[in-house]
């Protein structure tokens, strides 16, 4: 993800994931099991909320491949500052968190530092996807597609904002040289 890839370049101090402690609310929450193989491939970066070098980032993607040990391959993809830079971008390696449906992940960052990295909501088509934090820190919109139709992106910034999100925090991110917002809007 955008952020995870953040913290490789600045951000060692995250300890590896741990149990919520009890009692602490969080937005995060799972949302139904889903289907891993579906789930798998490439999912543009919407809107997220940017923690540290990654809110500079434009037409960012996430690509998500099953390995045949039962891992996921996670690699993010986005340009620097402008569409006229280069592809960059950081591999990781997830594992899915037994028991949960294959909603959350624990994703390595730099060993033994890992983030646990939950699916809240993905439509029925597998069109459109919200993950966060455990710790409701980060949120990422993301999609099949690099665009979105404005009804779309405002229904699942409802939907985050229901859920206790921080909605003002989160940042559309161009996917495209032309495009102002991803929903076509300011």
């Amino acid at each position: 993800m955008t952020a995870i890839a953040a913290c490789l370049t600045g951000c060692a101090h995250i300890p590896a994931a741990s149990p919520q402690t009890p009692g602490q609310p969080t937005a995060c929450v799972a949302g139904p099991p889903i289907d891993l193989q579906r789930y798998m491939g490439k999912w543009f970066v919407i809107a997220e909320t940017p923690y540290l070098g990654d809110n500079d980032y434009v037409g960012s993607y996430d690509e998500w491949t099953l390995r045949a040990d039962g891992q996921i391959t996670d690699d993010y993809r986005g340009r620097r500052h402008s569409f006229d830079q280069p592809v960059t971008g950081s591999h990781f390696v997830a594992k899915v968190v037994g028991g949960t449906g294959n909603t959350t992940w624990r994703v390595g960052l730099i060993w033994p530092f890992e983030v646990r990295v939950v699916t809240a909501y993905v439509d029925p088509e597998y069109h459109h996807t919200i993950r966060c934090m455990v710790d409701s820190n980060m949120v990422w919109v993301l999609s099949r597609s690099p665009t979105m139709d404005e009804e779309t992106y405002l229904d699942l910034i409802a939907r985050l904002a229901g859920m206790g999100f921080n909605v003002q925090r989160i940042r559309q991110v161009p996917q495209d040289a032309g495009q102002t917002s991803p929903a076509g809007s300011e």
